[in-house]
Parts: C-alpha cells; sequence; structure tokens
C-alpha cells in the first residue's frame, strides 16, 4: 500500500493533468473565437500560474520525502514536462494578442481540438498511476495521445505547406507559422509525459 505522501505525489500529478485540461478549454476558446483572445488569455495565464505553483509543491514533496513510490528522476520529469505542456499552451495563445489575431483558421482550431482531446486523456493516464498494488497505465491510453499527436503532425505539415504556397503575404507567413509551431510543440510536449508514465508503468509491471 501506498502511503500518505505516496498519494500525494499522485493527487499532485492529477491535479497537474485537471489544469492541463483546463488550460487546453480555454486555449481552444482562442482558437475557435480569436476575438475573445485577451481576456481568454488572461485565463490561460492564471492556469499558467497554478501550474507553476503545482510544479513547485510535487519538487518540494520530493525533497522532502526519503522514499518515493516511482524513481525520483520520474517525478521530476512528469512534473517538468507537464509544466512544459502549459507553458507551450501560453506561448500560442499569446501569438494570437501579439499578432492581433481576429480570424482563425481551420487548421489552428483543429490543432487546438487535438490538444483539449490529449489532455482529457492524460488525466484519465495519471489517474491509472496511482492504482494500488501495481502501478499500471492503460496502454490504449498511451496509444490514443500517440494517435493524436500523430494526426497533429499531418495537420500541421499540411497547414505549413499551404501557408508557403504563395497565397499568403510574408507577414501573415510568420504569424501563422509561430502560432502553428507552438500549437504543434504543445501535442509533442503531451505526448512527452503521456510516454514517460508510459515507461514508469513498464519498470513496475
Amino acid at each position: 500500500m501506498f502511503g500518505e505522501r505516496d498519494s500525494r505525489f499522485f493527487h499532485l500529478f492529477e491535479t497537474a493533468a485537471t489544469n492541463v485540461s483546463n488550460a487546453s478549454q480555454v486555449l481552444l476558446a482562442i482558437a475557435t473565437s480569436p476575438q475573445e483572445r485577451c481576456p481568454k488569455t488572461e485565463e490561460l495565464e492564471k492556469l499558467e500560474h497554478c501550474g507553476d505553483e503545482l510544479t513547485h509543491d510535487i519538487i518540494s514533496e520530493l525533497h522532502h520525502a526519503f522514499i518515493t513510490p516511482i524513481d525520483r528522476e520520474d517525478i521530476f520529469l512528469i512534473a517538468k514536462e507537464t509544466d512544459n505542456i502549459i507553458d507551450s499552451m501560453e506561448a500560442a495563445a499569446h501569438r494570437f494578442v501579439m499578432f492581433n489575431i481576429s480570424e482563425t483558421t481551420p487548421a489552428a482550431q483543429r490543432l487546438a481540438q487535438l490538444i483539449n482531446e490529449s489532455s482529457k486523456v492524460l488525466v484519465s493516464i495519471m489517474h491509472e498511476l496511482r492504482k494500488i498494488k501495481h502501478i499500471v497505465v492503460d496502454n490504449k491510453l498511451v496509444v490514443e495521445i500517440n494517435r493524436l499527436e500523430n494526426e497533429g503532425d499531418i495537420v500541421y505539415r499540411e497547414a505549413v505547406k499551404e501557408l508557403y504556397s504563395g497565397a499568403y503575404d510574408a507577414l501573415t507567413v510568420v504569424k501563422w507559422r509561430e502560432i502553428y509551431d507552438h500549437l504543434e510543440g504543445t501535442l509533442d510536449a503531451l505526448e512527452d509525459v503521456a510516454n514517460i508514465v508510459e515507461g514508469i508503468a513498464m519498470k513496475h509491471t
């Protein structure tokens, strides 16, 4: 059985994943209705600050724990890479504000939808991580995040190809290329966390 401090780690992982999922909903709202980009970006910033606090709490717990339920390095990686997800979301949101984006694109909407879907799966993955007696992660959940990331790669490549088709002015290309890069990077970050957790599960099977 895991002790109270062990449960604290898993609770923080789940809370951090839920925070990521909440942030993804805000990012989706920005990508879908960029007219609301300023207040929504402020909302996302608050969630990013919450993510920073959760990362700090996880690392603080790690420093005080004599024995940990999983490898210390893995706990640190989960905390660090989960924080990177929201950082990437915030960077994408800020591009909508910085570039004064008032009209969206199908690619931006789809990438944001994939991020939202992946974030929900991440919450389920973190819930699986806390199972008593055996640390088991449903491989189907990890495979699903991999699938969503792969779809994101296709959407990203097609969007960038379209940008460089010659149909857009240079400034438009620069603006949307940065936005697409950060959205695609967010999907990569989600997949990174899923892969870390899958590795943890493999160690404990």
